[in-house]
């Protein structure tokens, strides 16, 4: 992840609906922070807010505290790493993943290849993102959201597309 981490503009339908935000912090964290609105004239239709950390030790997830507000539903995941795998509790109730398990989160490349998990449930992905290429730009997709991440030659994420709950399509610009 560059110095500065990442900082994209989010558009649903080519208008802007909020950002999404990846930055180091002390102590191996990387939080992520998602803020969406969209609006239907003066009315706010949908809001989505996500803070989540990601506390990495010696390439293995150690900790991972999210909290994800959805139209006004509020979801807490806290996970700590130990003797059996990552531990905890999601939404949905107590959650175990394997050791090597990371979030969903794009930000690291490198990771799409371990088992991977939703970061707001904590529940397993069933089907993990494939890569293939796409010119210069390594592409990841998961079509289980039609989502595909972008990354540069040096493994930088560069752009974002997927389908919202409603079908509409959202892309992710640098910004």
């Amino acid at each position: 992840m560059p110095a500065a981490g990442y900082s994209f503009r989010v558009l649903r339908e080519g208008r802007e609906i909020g950002t999404h935000s990846v930055r180091r912090e002390a102590g191996g964290v990387v939080r992520t922070v998602v803020a969406l609105e969209v609006k239907l004239l003066s009315f706010t239709v949908f809001r989505y807010h996500h803070d989540y950390a990601e506390r990495w030790e010696g390439g293995r997830l150690a900790g991972f505290a999210s909290r994800l507000e959805k139209d006004g539903k509020a979801a807490r995941l806290e996970l700590l790493a130990g003797p059996e795998g990552l531990r905890g509790t999601g939404p949905e109730g107590t959650v175990t993943l394997p050791a090597t398990a990371a979030p969903l989160s794009w930000w690291a490349p490198e990771h799409l290849d371990r088992p991977l998990f939703d970061a707001g449930t904590g529940l397993p992905l069933a089907e993990p993102p494939s890569r293939d290429w796409q010119g210069a730009l390594t592409r990841w997709r998961w079509p289980a959201r039609d989502m595909v991440a972008l990354y540069d030659s040096a493994g930088r994420w560069v752009g974002f597309t997927m389908r919202g709950d409603d079908g509409s399509a959202v892309r992710y610009e640098p910004g």
